[in-house]
């Protein structure tokens, strides 16, 4: 996608870095996914594609101030891309810039009109720049989102009906105990459960639900997501106190 190498050697380099960063993810080692992430901005700042690669590790390895940097400035060099980059979004979020954060989101709706956590992600953005209830009114339609239990999410964002989420994650559970669909509902149930809570301003609940959510998580990019914003939680309750 967009990568601009000039050689062969050079595409080699970068893709080794790339693995050393996803195996480093894959074992929980931020330090050395963070590590790759900086050689590919000191030996590729230039190259789009390393852009992306490099933003997406230090937002998984919990540096999204680094990783707004680094998507800003792939924007700048394709800006025909923006509505693509809903992990900006996620970055803008981590690092209090709401409003910025809320517009990335309403822009990929445009090329991912169905996808309840865009719209979930958009909801807890308005609620931080506005209120909860100006969230609701906003509220983007996400139609036809057939993973378990986006429908029920959906609602929530609505009615504020928590007990529907809790309830089909049982329902998946209880029909699949051992399989990956119960996992991933177990997750992504209890991810948007905490971060809807995060939105309503109630911190002990968001954080309980996101530990929940980050516990067992796959090591891929959401999990990752849940495990920086448990942290990040953790981190502005300790600062409150």
């Amino acid at each position: 996608m967009l990568a601009t190498e000039p050689a062969a050697m050079q595409s080699a380099t970068l893709s080794s870095l790339r693995r050393d960063a996803s195996e480093s993810l894959r074992r929980g080692d931020r330090d050395a996914a963070i590590k790759a992430a900086d050689a590919m901005v000191a030996d590729y700042g230039d190259n789009v594609q390393a852009m992306v690669e490099a933003g997406d590790v230090y937002l998984r390895s919990g540096k999204p101030d680094q990783a707004v940097v680094q998507f800003d400035r792939f924007i700048e060099k394709v800006p025909t891309q923006m509505p693509y980059l809903w992990q900006r979004g996620i970055a803008l979020y981590f690092v209090g810039k709401y409003q910025a954060a809320a517009e990335q989101f309403a822009k990929h709706r445009a090329v991912n009109p169905h996808d309840v956590e865009n719209a979930a992600w958009h909801f807890v953005c308005v609620a931080k720049a506005d209120s909860p209830e100006k969230a609701r009114q906003m509220l983007l339609p996400a139609p036809g989102d057939g993973r378990e239990p986006m429908n029920e999410v959906l609602e929530m964002l609505s009615s504020g009906n928590t007990k529907s989420v809790r309830d089909r994650i049982n329902w998946v559970v209880k029909r699949a105990p051992e399989s990956g669909a119960a996992e991933d509902a177990k997750f992504y149930g209890e991810l948007y459960l905490g971060l809807y809570a995060d939105a309503l301003g109630d911190r002990d609940e968001a954080i309980e639900r996101m530990k929940a959510a980050s516990a067992d998580a796959p090591r891929h990019y959401m999990g990752d997501v849940g495990r920086v914003y448990a942290d990040l939680l953790s981190e502005r309750m300790k600062s409150a106190k």
